[in-house]
């Protein structure tokens, strides 16, 4: 009994490390990052209801030539539209702005200019920038185009 627990354990572990998205970094590291090496920015904003965001997350999670695209050039970051967390983001301090039920992180509402359609991408230069929005799902090779124009 106690080695299936073991193997169980062990399973749960390597499946855990496996799983986890190299490619991606979070606003609390991007300040240190950009200091280290200045790149552009590409923001996924999503929310935890959004099933196009889900369906986005998995083409990019089967698509290793946009993984490395987006670890080697980009700082890529997966930002929760509807986050309650407050976060510093280019030396300003951003809010979640609750509204009845539910709410708009501040962040998301000026990145996006309140447009609410998810994911939103927003690819900002290393300056930060704004060089471009798109809103829905992008397939894999639009947004490997997208960034190799931008990598130019």
């Amino acid at each position: 009994m106690k080695k299936l627990l073991y193997i169980a354990i062990f399973l749960f572990t390597v499946s855990i490390g496996y799983s986890q998205k190299n490619y991606v970094i979070t606003f609390k590291y991007l300040p240190q990052k950009m200091a280290e090496e200045s790149r552009p920015i590409l923001i996924k904003m999503h929310t935890d209801w959004c099933a196009v965001c889900k369906l986005q997350d998995r083409q990019i999670e089967k698509d290793k030539a946009l993984q490395n695209q987006l670890a080697e050039g980009f700082y890529y970051i997966e930002f929760d539209a509807e986050s309650r967390e407050s976060l510093v983001f280019n030396g300003t301090e951003y809010n979640f702005i609750p509204h009845g039920t539910g709410g708009l992180h501040a962040l998301a509402a000026e990145l996006s200019e309140t447009k609410a359609s998810y994911p939103a991408w927003i690819l900002l230069s290393p300056d930060y920038t704004i060089l471009a929005r798109y809103n829905g799902l992008l397939k894999s090779g639009e947004l490997r185009e997208i960034l190799s124009k931008i990598s130019q």
